[in-house]
């Protein structure tokens, strides 16, 4: 995720190949005045700055069912992890629906799920 934000007076030069390296980039989000948007950077096309573009960056930086393959290995079994501690748990007295365990897990950004990448 790569959000690009500066006073619309200035520009900006990137070169393509900077991102490059970056093997989890999902969206890049930069105002029209960049001249980015419409630009391939690291195999993703850079997305103008709107409300809805916003939302959809900040969108990927929790984690969601949606965003469960985007995890790194690590992160994805942290995930799983606790889903089968809360499945453990539902037959005792600390058991909660489902549908709290995805609530609970949707208010952790991903890069708070276990380990980094390498």
């Amino acid at each position: 995720l790569v959000v690009v934000s500066f006073h619309s007076h200035l520009s900006i030069a990137v070169d393509p190949s900077a991102f490059a390296a970056c093997t989890h980039l999902t969206l890049m989000v930069a105002p029209r005045a960049s001249g980015l948007v419409g630009a391939v950077l690291g195999g993703v096309t850079v997305v103008e700055d709107t409300a809805a573009n916003r939302r959809r960056a900040l969108d990927l930086q929790y984690w969601r069912v949606q965003t469960h393959g985007l995890c790194s290995p690590p992160r994805r079994n942290w995930v799983r992890a606790v889903l089968l501690v809360a499945h453990r748990l539902r037959g005792g007295s600390l058991a909660l629906p489902r549908e709290m365990w995805y609530t609970i897990l949707e208010a952790i950004q991903r890069c708070e799920l276990g380990p980094a990448p390498r």
